[in-house]
């Protein structure tokens, strides 16, 4: 059994209240969303704040609104913002913060956003699933009784079952996010799925479609590659680990992220194979650094980045066994590069590396992805990395992590090229794009506020 198996979703608030007993998967149909009434509407506040909040810098708010509850982070879907508000998802103005529609659930919902649409599917991946079209809200597609749910940009996948229990027949199944057409069927038992890591995605924000995707189809099996195209196994195969089965390029990765016995250097054994062809590539050690207090990181990078693993391509960023960060080329196990100092990776995107000085304490770095080059330094934001509070996310211009005086939280928003810091407000981390970040702090007995602040 897996000594650890993360969620597949983060929690997104109460509710997905789709209506059961449609056909497993229906046609896209005329439906109109839930929109707000003019009085939802009066809770923005377009103005920017005439008087600022104490600690605050940087440039004032572009817009805020009042929400219930906001438990992932929000994301930009093309001219508008999508935020997840506890029994409602909604999708304001990216300019201006109006509403663009709201729509309700019933039950616990996470949101995943892929080639321009939104995926919305019950909390714990089963159950119904609805694609929203994000200018309008309407439902594209449906489909019912879904289970083990994984988006991919161009896919999604399921496993879907007739009848229940040891004698249920059952599939893996590839749908075209367009439209719910089925791509492929691949018989398997009712504990296959497609694994939900992948090398440098971070949510809500779905990975690429890759030429081959991991998938366990049975209770005992290990992860086999299956061409995402066609359903059809390839001869890549690897056992099942502990820990993380992914695709870099095309290689199959497994990892195991306890260390072994008596292992003092926080070992997380990694293993890879061919896809197409199932021959043996590297296989050996890679680091996952150190807490403040000595114990093992065990994850590649902060959990609260929502990132699972930082890299690309058929590289993926660790420490090494002295305690530095690196970047591994999987396929040789060689190191592109070794960090000057010590410091473990908590975040980073295809270009940039963020670093810590351990993986819960101390000032930041960061680096070039492709170099290892040191960008910049900035002085310990003064939060643990084990707080609720912590978030962190890294962009193509922005940095944006959760801070701490004593106890009250911020947000630090630092430039991506210099490390000049761009703003700095009271709150948590509720979302981040290319040119904004969206901060929550309180809004007294009616819920929180969400400020965004472009850059």
């Amino acid at each position: 059994m897996p000594s650890y198996r993360p969620s597949r979703w983060c929690a997104a608030g109460l509710a997905l209240g789709l209506v059961a007993g449609l056909a497993a998967c229906s046609p896209p149909r005329a439906e109109s969303p839930e929109r707000p009434s003019p009085a939802a509407s009066t809770d923005r506040k377009s103005h920017r704040k005439s008087v600022r909040p104490a600690g605050e810098e940087g440039p004032t708010a572009t817009w805020s609104l009042r929400a219930n509850r906001i438990d992932e982070q929000s994301a930009q879907v093309g001219p508008v913002i999508v935020i997840p508000d506890e029994r409602e998802l909604r999708a304001v103005d990216r300019a201006t913060g109006a509403d663009r529609w709201r729509h309700s659930f019933a039950r616990s919902y996470r949101y995943t956003v892929a080639d321009g649409l939104i995926v919305v599917t019950a909390g714990n991946g089963d159950g119904p699933l609805e694609v929203l079209d994000p200018a309008t809200g309407a439902v594209r597609w449906r489909a019912d009784d879904t289970q083990d749910v994984v988006v991919h940009q161009k896919t999604v996948y399921d496993r879907e079952c007739v009848g229940t229990g040891p004698s249920a027949r059952c599939a893996v199944v590839a749908h075209d996010i367009r439209d719910g057409r089925r791509l492929w069927r691949l018989p398997s038992d009712r504990f296959a799925s497609v694994s939900d890591k992948a090398l440098g995605a971070r949510t809500p924000y779905a990975p690429a479609t890759d030429r081959y995707l991991p998938a366990r189809l049975t209770a005992t099996d290990g992860f086999h590659a299956v061409a995402a195209g066609t359903g059809k196994l390839a001869t890549g195969r690897l056992p099942s680990r502990a820990w993380y089965g992914f695709m870099a390029g095309d290689l199959l990765v497994t990892t195991d992220n306890d260390p072994p016995q008596g292992d003092r250097q926080c070992t997380v054994t990694i293993a890879t194979v061919d896809a197409a062809t199932g021959a043996k590539r590297w296989s050996g050690p890679v680091y996952s650094g150190r807490r403040e207090n000595g114990d093992c990181q065990k994850w590649l990078t902060n959990r609260e980045s929502g990132m699972d693993l930082i890299g690309a391509g058929t590289r993926l960023v660790a420490v090494t066994a002295t305690g530095r960060p690196q970047l591994v080329d999987l396929g040789t196990g060689k190191a592109v590069w070794v960090g000057a100092t010590p410091g473990v990776p908590i975040d980073g995107d295809d270009r940039s590396v963020l670093v810590r000085r351990t993986a819960d304490e101390g000032e930041l770095a960061l680096l070039d992805l492709e170099t290892g080059t040191p960008r910049w330094t900035a002085p310990d934001p003064g939060l643990s990395g084990q707080s609720a509070s912590w978030h962190s996310t890294v962009t193509g211009r922005l940095v944006a992590v959760s801070g701490a005086t004593g106890d009250r939280p911020f947000v630090l928003v630092l430039d991506v090229a210099t490390g000049r810091q761009l703003g700095r407000y009271p709150g948590w981390v509720a979302g981040a794009g290319e040119d904004w970040v969206a901060v929550t702090h309180s809004g007294g007995p009616d819920g929180i506020t969400l400020d965004l602040h472009t850059f």
